[in-house]
């Protein structure tokens, strides 16, 4: 019998995936296929793997062939097909349990030649998101569609996430390219255009594993733009022949506008992604890419490129008159810039771009209106005591300045359609805030400031509804631009009522204020509970007949509704619910119940006409139980409606206050049935990082205090970080964020937001997102006079002309970029202020988030102050690089400590790598020109360090001054009082788990993932009470760390100075970290958890020796064996004590316990060679 579905599956070198890929596949909720598994000549345990598949279930064969490349492997599957559809799955992703069922489901129905459907990525912890690729052209469904109706579609270009009919495929003897890069292409978009009709499903049907050494992840290479280019010229010769079969008749336009629109995308696109990777690559990928791009380009219709936006056009004009210089000087201008430019020529007709010394022609640089739009935008918006609403914000013609004049000629108005316009007055104000949003240097908008008030009577009309878009015009440079105001950013304004049934509801849409002015037609006036039902009163507005049929609950998500009859007293109609209806939780797209599922309550009239249900102003919110730790909350939602919440019990503050002190009181209801201990969580919305604090639940109501600048925390007591942080109750130590209680903000608090608080340098900001979720919004630490690009280049230029006045006798340390006061950097300072120097000691501090010694004082990071520092120190100690535009001044003294020993390849030696920077790799040998000292900590590593930053300067080979700790006379004493401080009781032995951070797994906020491979709750059960397991983040990793709330996982990411970690510790546990060459001076155990030590060293950083050979303890592959060795390390490590003895040799021959005192007799004068 004749399978529904063939998928094939090529497979080389996946033994790592493979098993969940045929897993996913295998459980299919469409069973009726067949699996063709076509092994590429695979030289892992692949072949294994595939053929135990094959053997346990039928549907599964497996074939054999010698290593001729993907393409091949597909080709030959597909040959062995016999299903009626036929699907690819490449063999390290997965497919959702039900993505078969669903879009042969779909095809069924419409008869399409294919379906094709929305793609997540598949992360390395295991979470799913979104794939940016895929937003836009999944981002609805829609039955027998086509490319030609629905443009978009052209970016839809891999094969995985499709399920063709096999007559379709075999009709137009679709093959995928051999031997070759990018082989969907050239199969995938001729698909589209050749078919009849297409499905396409916004719900996710294949997951897409990220996997830094795949092709896709490879661009800065020449075979890579070589073969890219060969695909698109492949796809755009195929429509170019089509459009010269069909000259003369109907079709030929439609294949015309469809090269057209491929070829803009393949500019804008994919030829575009390997221009991005120009300042990764080496001269040779310039060459090729400069090359290929351009033998596309001849190609393509000169409208095309005429028609690219501005930014672009001007890249490609370089591109083909080959000048690179000036095309990477563009690209990293735009870093920093955007795509900001200065309006030259007669009215302002011409772009220039800085970076761009060279002439165009003046067809590329011509600008056009889309080219100097308005930017508008509203940064403060309440209603005042008097009811009026108060706006302010700044407007101006982006890439044109703000002048007086300019500045002051500014306009605002309400429009209702396109006749009725109300116009507002407009006071112009100082806005820096306009500036350093903008994200640029080129411009000051400091003048563009405005603030304006609206009346809201003046909105209303005689219609029953009337919706009023907020506009503006500004001037700019002669130019006026008109365009709506913009609100991103903000909570939505609350409801406010004129009278009991006449409303002004504010709404966003699309980021774009709106004020909708209403006469509703009936309104909640009362809601109480009992046995088991919810009883809803109405009050119907005067006018409006009293032919109320019924109150319709309906759920949001199902549309499930249950219609409920009414009874009536005069213009009151009463109807009561069964909570029982609508207490089962609905499930997500993961199967688990919704923490929220919201239930809307309308009105049905006589003629069944629907319409929505207002709340009376001053109604609170009511909280009914449900059980199983859910309940029943009756609000009213952002539109001012009835809005039934279905949810998990959670915290609903009622009470927000600033006491003199700057201490935060929150309270509010949280009416918690069970016996649970609870704390206070904040986290922060970028980077995850957590403070945690005491909450009092007690009688239904829980309360906390907090001041925000000054948190108890492992690195001492800081403001909370810059940026959003939202709060939660959790169960202590809860590290599954599906088991937070969000803290939510009672409707009747929401006028009074937000709370604003100077404290500390800088503005904490109490306030509501997403409607009603609590947040709290640490502001920046830098004055606004030093925030954004503009008074970053200013404060640059005002560097430069401090270099030439005299140096102070000043020491500016940096440990970490600012991140930490720690390290070499803080060693030397101890020596310094052990000698009594006459220096005074500033150290970096990066956003308040370091604790410095008294004997030092911090100086923030890209403040004003730092740059003085910059400039005039005499002595500048960093164990990180410099600004690339920093230029040590001839009496300046810069020691370079650097932080680690390499064992994985840094600076020019990732030259050839993946994870090679080239813009960076570029500046290293300016940067190595800055200082006069580098700090080796052992003769291995001088060589390595020397060509890794092209540094001829002066080496001082003196061990790392970090390290004096672990030989000091006192270090017993220090062991004590670090256990102490920690509450580490002495009887425990102490492990310290510290992996390295892996730039193949990057997150929000410029951090990267916690690749947690150790099974904390495993190693708690085999190690006992009588061990500490202390885990340590690197910095720049982010996330939380779980099973702290046992005592016996600690996070020490955040403690100031590993060097007092490794003096406690009695085993260490790590992978690449360079921890383990300061550890081995302990002479301690330590353990390899090298889980990933093939792809680590062969694709990702590449090591400086062989570390299998040399490595001073066992190399353990899985969580399990590590968890195995710390039951006795000392006899896991049996066996390594010759390799500990020559690890000591080579990479601890200079530590004595006085490098610190080595580096600062070579800094000062007397000591200088």
């Amino acid at each position: 019998m004749t399978p529904r579905l063939t998928v094939v599956v090529p497979i080389y070198n996946v033994e790592a995936y493979l098993d969940a890929c045929l897993e996913s596949l295998a459980a299919q909720t469409m069973p009726d296929l067949e699996v063709v598994m076509v092994d590429d000549g695979s030289t892992d345990g692949s072949p294994v793997i595939a053929r135990a598949m094959a053997g346990r279930d039928p549907r599964f064969s497996y074939v054999r062939q010698e290593n001729a490349g993907l393409g091949a492997a597909r080709n030959a599957g597909a040959a062995r097909a016999t299903g009626a559809h036929l699907a690819f799955v490449d063999s390290d992703d997965v497919v959702p349990h039900d993505a078969y069922e669903r879009m042969l489901d779909a095809l069924e129905e419409s008869g399409s030649d294919f379906a094709t459907g929305n793609v997540h990525r598949l992360r390395v912890d295991g979470t799913t998101e979104q794939s940016a690729m895929f937003r836009k052209v999944m981002g609805k469904d829609r039955a027998a569609t086509h490319v030609t109706r629905h443009w978009d579609l052209i970016g839809d270009r891999i094969a995985c996430n499709k399920v063709f009919r096999k007559d379709f495929w075999d009709r137009h003897a679709f093959a995928f390219p051999v031997g070759v890069l990018f082989e969907d292409t050239p199969v995938v978009v001729p698909a589209h255009f050749l078919a009849r009709s297409v499905d396409v499903l916004s719900g996710p049907v294949y997951l897409w594993r990220d996997r830094d050494g795949s092709i896709t992840n490879r661009r800065a290479r020449p075979r890579a733009v070589a073969d890219r280019t060969a695909a698109v010229r492949s796809v755009s010769g195929f429509l170019g022949d089509r459009v010269r079969e069909t000259a003369g008749t109907p079709e030929a336009a439609g294949w015309a506008e469809g090269k057209r629109r491929y070829d803009a995308t393949v500019l804008a696109g994919d030829l575009w992604l390997f221009m991005e990777a120009l300042p990764l690559g080496d001269a040779e990928y310039h060459e090729a890419f400069l090359d290929h791009a351009n033998s596309f380009a001849d190609t393509v219709d000169p409208a095309v490129l005429t028609g690219l936006p501005l930014a672009l056009r001007v890249k490609w004009q370089l591109i083909r008159e080959r000048r690179l210089t000036e095309l990477l000087a563009f690209m990293t201008y735009e870093k920093s810039n955007g795509t900001t430019f200065l309006a030259r020529g007669p009215r302002r007709s011409r772009a220039q771009f800085p970076p761009v010394t060279g002439r165009l022609p003046r067809g590329v640089t011509a600008l056009r209106r889309a080219d100097l739009p308005l930017k508008s935008h509203i940064t403060e918006a309440s209603w005042d005591e008097d009811g009026r609403l108060r706006l302010k914000g700044f407007a101006y013609v982006r890439n044109l300045p703000a002048g007086r004049v300019g500045a002051r000629a500014k306009f605002a108005w309400l429009r209702a359609g396109k006749r009725r316009a109300v116009p507002l007055k407009v006071r112009t104000v100082r806005s820096r805030e306009a500036t350093y949003r903008s994200k640029q240097g080129l411009h000051s908008y400091d003048r563009s400031g405005f603030e304006t008030v609206i009346d809201p009577a003046r909105l209303v009309t005689k219609r029953p509804s009337t919706t009023w878009n907020v506009e503006m015009a500004a001037f700019g440079g002669g130019l006026l631009r008109t365009g709506p105001v913009r609100m991103g950013g903000l909570s939505e304004l609350p409801v406010r009522y004129l009278d009991d049934f006449l409303r002004i509801a504010p709404r966003l849409s699309a980021g774009r204020l709106r004020l909708r002015a209403e006469r509703v037609k009936a309104r909640l006036v009362r809601h109480e509970e009992s046995g088991g039902t919810l009883r809803l009163e109405v009050e119907l507005a005067p006018g409006v007949p009293a032919d109320l049929k019924a109150l319709r609950v309906e759920n949001w998500h199902t549309k499930e509704a249950y219609d409920l009859p009414v009874e009536r007293s005069g213009r009151t109609f009463a109807a009561e619910l069964r909570l029982e209806l609508i207490a089962g939780a609905g499930t997500d797209d993961s199967g688990a119940p919704r923490k929220t599922d919201p239930w809307g309550v309308g009105l049905v009239r006589g003629d069944d006409e629907w319409s929505a249900l207002a709340v009376r102003p001053g109604i609170p919110a009511g909280r009914r139980p449900l059980g199983a730790g859910r309940e029943l909350l009756v609000l009213a939602n952002a539109a001012g409606n009835v809005e039934l919440r279905n949810q998990t019990v959670r915290p609903l503050v009622d009470t927000l206050t600033w006491d003199e002190d700057g201490r935060l009181a929150v309270e509010g209801s949280f009416p918690d049935e069970s016996d649970t201990a609870w704390e206070l969580l904040l986290q922060h919305s970028g980077h995850d990082e957590v403070a945690v604090l005491p909450v009092e639940v007690t009688d239904g109501r829980f309360g906390a205090a907090l001041r925000p600048d000054a948190v108890a925390g492992p690195a001492g007591v800081l403001p909370l970080a810059e940026g959003r942080w939202y709060l939660y109750l959790r169960e202590p130590g809860e590290t599954d964020a599906g088991r937070y209680r969000q803290v939510h903000v009672a409707p009747a608090r929401h006028e009074r937001l937000p709370l604003v608080r100077a404290l500390g340098g800088r503005d904490f900001t109490v306030g509501r997102r997403y409607y009603d979720r609590l947040v709290i919004e640490s502001g920046s630490v830098l004055a606004v006079t030093e925030r954004g690009g503009a008074q970053q280049g200013a404060l640059r230029t005002r560097y430069a002309s401090l270099r030439v006045e005299p140096r102070t006798d000043t020491v500016l340390y940096s440990s970490f970029d600012g991140r930490q006061c720690s390290d070499s950097p803080r060693a030397v300072h101890e020596e310094l202020v052990a000698r009594g120097e006459p220096l005074e000691h500033l150290w970096v501090v990066r956003d308040q988030q370091v604790t410095v010694p008294a004997s030092a004082r911090p100086v923030a990071l890209w403040s004003t102050e730092w740059y003085e520092a910059l400039a005039r120190s005499r002595y500048v100690v960093t164990n990180t690089q410099l600004p690339d535009w920093f230029e040590r001044a001839e009496d300046q003294y810069v020691v370079q400590t650097w932080h680690g020993t390499p064992l994985k390849r840094i600076g020019r030696d990732l030259a050839d790598s993946p994870s090679g920077d080239q813009r960076y790799i570029a500046t290293l040998p300016e940067r190595a020109a800055q200082w006069n000292l580098l700090v080796s900590p052992n003769r291995f590593s001088t060589p390595v360090l020397r060509g890794a930053f092209g540094y001829h300067g002066e080496v001082l080979e003196s061990g790392y001054p970090r390290n004096d700790l672990l030989h000091a006379a006192d270090r017993a004493k220090v062991a004590a009082a670090v256990r102490e401080r920690l509450g580490i009781p002495e009887d425990r032995r102490v492990v310290l788990y510290a992996p390295t951070w892996r730039e193949n797994q990057p997150r929000r906020g410029g951090r990267y993932g916690l690749d947690l491979r150790l099974d904390l709750a495993a190693a708690r059960r085999a190690l006992g009470e009588d061990h500490v397991l202390l885990v340590r983040r690197h910095y720049l990793v982010g996330g939380t760390v779980p099973g702290t709330a046992s005592g016996f996982v600690r996070d020490v990411t955040r403690h100031p100075d590993v060097s007092e970690l490794l003096l406690i510790s009695d085993v260490l546990v790590t992978d690449y970290s360079s921890l383990m060459f300061d550890f081995a001076q302990t002479g301690r155990p330590m353990l390899f958890h090298t889980y990933d030590l093939d792809h680590y060293r062969d694709t990702l950083r590449g090591f400086y020796f062989d570390f299998v050979a040399q490595a001073p303890g066992p190399l353990l592959a899985t969580g399990e064996e590590v968890v195995e060795a710390l039951r006795d390390p000392v006899a896991a490590t049996a066996g390594h004590e010759e390799a500990y003895r020559r690890f000591r040799e080579v990479f601890c021959d200079l530590d004595d316990g006085r490098a610190a005192a080595h580096v600062v007799d070579a800094m000062l004068p007397g000591g200088r060679r």
